[in-house]
């Protein structure tokens, strides 16, 4: 699962403001990463179980003219490459005072 966060300003730049990827990690017996089946000996797992919640903080620095913002959270999920499944996504706008 992937959780990507971005921004888009009033001005229309698009902020990119973090990213994290929640997976399982393979490895073989001296401790490196491996995707084959055959030489994972041991597995850290990272990933996001189902119906458990994270908090996750980005912080990011937009455009000093900026008055608002659309701020896109989304989770996709790759059961396989290049086979996304959007899993959930928020749209919020904030207003900045200034």
């Amino acid at each position: 699962m992937v959780l990507e966060v971005t921004a888009k300003t009033d001005k229309g730049t698009v902020v990119n403001m973090g990213k994290k990827e929640y997976w399982e990690i393979g490895l073989d017996a001296e401790g490196d990463h491996r995707l084959g089946a055959w030489q994972i000996k041991d597995i850290i797992d990272l990933t996001l179980p189902p119906r458990k919640t994270t908090k996750e903080t980005f912080v990011t620095e937009l455009p000093a003219d900026t008055k608002s913002a659309e701020v896109e959270v989304k989770v996709t999920y790759f059961p396989a490459p290049n086979k996304p499944i959007e899993v959930h996504k928020v749209v919020k706008k904030l207003n900045f005072e200034r």
